[in-house]
């Protein structure tokens, strides 16, 4: 369900794909999603058999710390923070997985950078900024997507009669579902047959002041009583009519083929991304119209392969109490409204455009791209 989870079963897979043993691969947490393909599940339930003892070895022995003589992965956040417990567990070489969305580095930060022998970025921009800190050698190890689930297919057409647009990441101020909704709004004004669908659900709720502080809307939803967001409510709260929007459930990503190919646009207007946002790259593989927000990680895909992109990027003004947002970027709402426009009224050739696009996705693969992965920490080499 999260873009972590996503990253490190395609890891995992490909590096049983390329000949090593499950024995090799050790979890130190029990994953909390596992609804996998019935042949993969097969093959990785051994590790989760294992990942259960070890955890429930480390919660058991709060002191012990697990040293191994090989590499060990680590997520790796804005100022080096991790996982919790992550800490206890060390490699050689021990390896930063960065997805650093706020640009600070404090000392403390710093010293957990330490620790780390080497680290792995997903994006250019990230690259760039741990490169700048001189802090260990960086890798830049583009994510991918799995071309035998996101790619062109037909659609169903149980919405032909509606122009579908998809707008999908966890709710929260960095992936901008404020400017989602303010151009949604005027836009279904001047096109009632416009459908949105909002994959945004969160087991989180928001700080509602930066979005206020946005000035696109003055709250944000509260959460469930059983699970997630109150989305619908919340939306009908903003003046969306009930049958202008579907709150998409949480959606394991094998099953998000069949709801991006029934959209006729995607929008990401995110203020932030510390990778190149999954969710958007798997849009692109399935032939959706797609514009990202011409920001951050993001821009590779632009720069790249050609994503549709919101260039007019203003500063974004941090509220009181958050983090540094340098680099980030507010996309206009009148741009994205004229992407909807667009996208309506030339439906055919922003197709075509789509289809260009998803051809050059084929060339980002998780196999292909976790290939250079693995070979700078488990085969030791430093030339790819």
């Amino acid at each position: 369900m999260s873009g972590y989870g996503i990253y490190g079963l395609q890891i995992l897979l490909h590096y049983l794909r390329r000949g090593g043993a499950a024995t090799d691969i050790i979890l130190t947490s029990n994953p909390s999603v596992t609804t996998l393909l019935p042949l993969e599940q097969a093959k990785v339930e051994p590790i989760f058999a294992t990942a259960i003892k070890l955890y429930q070895f480390l919660q058991a022995n709060p002191a012990e710390t697990l040293s191994f003589k090989h590499a060990v992965l680590h997520g790796c956040s804005s100022d080096f923070t991790g996982f919790p417990g992550q800490d206890r567990v060390w490699g050689a070489p021990n390896v930063g997985c960065a997805a650093i969305e706020h640009l600070v580095c404090t000392p403390h930060g710093r010293e957990i950078a330490k620790n780390y022998h080497m680290f792995i970025a997903i994006s250019r921009w990230n690259a760039d900024y741990l490169k700048s800190l001189a802090i260990g050698p960086v890798h830049l190890c583009y994510q991918g997507i799995d071309p035998a689930l996101f790619h062109p297919a037909p659609a169903s057409g149980l919405y032909r009669d509606r122009f579908v647009i998809f707008s999908g990441g966890k709710f929260e101020f960095r992936k901008g579902q404020d400017i989602v909704l303010a151009a949604f709004k005027r836009f279904h004004a001047a096109h009632p047959d416009a459908l949105l669908v909002a994959a945004w659900q969160n087991l989180l709720t928001s700080d509602a002041s930066a979005f206020a502080f946005a000035g696109h809307c003055d709250s944000t939803p509260e959460a469930a009583k059983d699970y997630g967001l109150k989305l619908k409510q919340w939306l009908l709260q903003q003046g969306l009519p009930a049958d202008s929007f579907i709150d998409l459930p949480f959606t394991h990503n094998l099953l998000m083929p069949s709801v991006l190919r029934e959209c006729d646009l995607a929008v990401f207007p995110n203020r932030c991304e510390g990778g190149t946002n999954l969710v958007a790259m798997e849009a692109m593989a399935c032939g959706v119209p797609t514009y990202v927000a011409y920001n951050t990680g993001q821009k590779d895909l632009v720069d790249l392969i050609g994503c549709n992109a919101f260039r007019a990027q203003k500063s974004v003004k941090p509220s009181e109490g958050m983090r540094t947002v340098e680099d980030w970027g507010e996309t206009d709402v009148d741009e994205v409204i004229a992407a909807m426009e667009y996208a309506y009224a030339n439906r055919e050739q922003s197709r075509r455009d789509a289809a260009v696009v998803a051809e050059r996705m084929k060339d980002w693969t998780w196999n292909g791209l976790n290939e250079k992965l693995l070979q700078i920490v488990c085969d030791g080499r430093t030339d790819v």
